[in-house]
């Protein structure tokens, strides 16, 4: 095996070592009655507020019909707005109302704590190399990205 198929086999590895540890593989994120997928578009819209669903749907590679029906589910609970662009009348920004804030907000004070019970044992040093080699994998694979013309998202 060479070290291209050995990296591939490693990363499906971790892949299925962290996917149900951090509850991404069901349709209850969190414990919430949420998708990962329907979490992160509130993100992706609390992080770029303004964006609009091209944006999205690029930064998470995310079927754009899914996306719309998503983005319609979310306004009529009361979580988002769309307002015309004022740089392109066609095109419709997204916004989170309050409710949607208070939403996305609790994703991530959950997601914190999830993640902050999994490392909770590890000491400063061990905490130190897994942040180093977290960016590592991060930087590596976004220039990858970037060499094939992919956007990489900054988000969750």
């Amino acid at each position: 095996m060479d070290e291209k198929e050995k990296t591939i086999h490693t990363i499906r590895a971790f892949t299925r070592f962290y996917m149900p540890m951090l509850d991404l593989l069901g349709n209850h994120y969190l414990g919430s009655k949420y998708s990962a997928t329907e979490a992160r578009v509130l993100f992706e819209i609390y992080e770029n507020d303004g964006c609009n669903a091209a944006y999205i749907a690029n930064a998470m590679n995310i079927d754009k019909s899914y996306l719309s029906r998503i983005i319609k589910n979310y306004e009529k609970k009361g979580y988002l707005i769309r307002t015309v662009s004022k740089t392109d009348s066609r095109s419709l920004d997204l916004h989170l109302t309050e409710l949607g804030l208070e939403q996305t907000k609790e994703f991530i004070r959950r997601s914190d704590a999830q993640i902050g019970e999994m490392i909770q044992s590890l000491d400063s040093e061990a905490c130190r190399r897994l942040t180093h080699a977290l960016d590592t994998v991060t930087e590596l694979l976004k220039d990858g990205r970037k060499s094939k013309n992919f956007y990489w998202s900054e988000c969750l």
